[in-house]
């Protein structure tokens, strides 16, 4: 298992290396130095502060997605929440997911199996805005026939795997007598009923109409204030876009963030970056530029908070990997 592992880690790197060359194919990597030394770092750090509020939301959005498990306080998982995103930039297969599940679970006095199905309800609320933001950004910006389909594609699976999800939710008492009627050794049973049970309770904010809009408001606050972020950055670097054009950017990268490569998404934040730029009119030098830019703060901005919540909280990189 640990060598399939890291093949795939150095496949995902292979990948980042391709993607990065392409990119640098494009541009002419001095220019864009200059236009990267050039920008307004005032402004910058602003974007940077901005950023940094989509952890705020998301940390407000996970409160909601556990109230019906275990009321908290609004910010009281904030540094664990920031610590899962802070481990995926670091390990990739998306390792730091069932990291965060695990230290919420033993921080907030919760399952880890309901706190990892809260944090699959999160994923599916993310991609449910993205694909929605699509939809609306499609009316003002032309996108390839292909990612649009592609978007159609994925409405379908995961507003399927929604549907699944309410129906395990709503139906929690029928999924465990069916998992009893399946044969197989009790030892193995027991543990398989006890998951379940758990990991159903945490599906349990999509039983509750006013806690689900809340946490649907906060997603879309966090790609919102995303969008902001980096049109403020882009301003910083030399050049103005819109709301919309920010937003069409972030949900390019986003596809991005699917392909797997290195850790921090390296290479592909940067190849479809420069690519949304350009479909905007921006010249490719100065795209780069700006891609690295907001690459580098989002970056330092997750480092900064997530070795931060391991110092504040006193958890041990040793202890981040017991799955006991």
């Amino acid at each position: 298992m640990k060598t399939k592992h890291i093949w795939k880690i150095l496949l995902g790197c292979l990948f980042s290396a391709l993607l990065i060359y392409f990119t640098l194919k494009q541009i002419d990597f001095k220019t864009s130095m200059e236009y990267a030394k050039s920008a307004n770092y005032t402004v910058l750090i602003v974007a940077a502060l901005i950023y940094v509020l989509t952890y705020v939301a998301r940390s407000v959005r996970f409160c909601f997605l556990i109230m019906p498990i275990k009321k908290t306080p609004l910010f009281k998982n904030f540094p664990y929440t920031v610590l899962g995103f802070f481990m995926n930039n670091l390990i990739p297969l998306r390792i730091g997911e069932f990291i965060r599940a695990k230290v919420t679970g033993e921080r907030l006095g919760i399952s880890r199996s309901a706190s990892l199905a809260a944090i699959v309800v999160e994923r599916l609320l993310d991609i449910t805005i993205f694909i929605l933001f699509f939809f609306a950004v499609m009316y003002f910006l032309p996108f390839p026939d292909f990612i649009a389909k592609s978007f159609y594609l994925c409405a379908f699976i995961f507003g399927g795997l929604f549907i699944v999800l309410w129906g395990l939710a709503m139906r929690k008492e029928k999924t465990i007598n069916l998992i009893c009627k399946i044969p197989m050794p009790a030892k193995i049973k027991n543990l398989l009923l006890q998951t379940a049970d758990k990991f159903i309770s945490g599906l349990d904010v999509l039983k509750s109409k006013k806690i689900f809009v809340c946490s649907f408001a906060f997603s879309i606050a966090v790609w919102i204030i995303e969008s902001s972020s980096l049109m403020i950055a882009a301003s910083a670097c030399g050049f103005n876009i819109s709301l919309a054009g920010a937003a069409f950017t972030v949900i390019i990268i986003g596809i991005g963030a699917i392909i797997p490569t290195a850790p921090g998404f390296v290479g592909a934040f940067e190849f479809m970056g420069v690519a949304a730029l350009s479909a905007l009119g921006i010249d490719k030098d100065q795209a780069f530029s700006c891609i690295i830019v907001y690459h580098f703060i989002q970056l330092t901005v997750i480092a900064t908070l997530g070795l931060s919540s391991i110092f504040l909280t006193r958890i041990s990189f040793k202890d981040l990997f017991k799955f006991e």
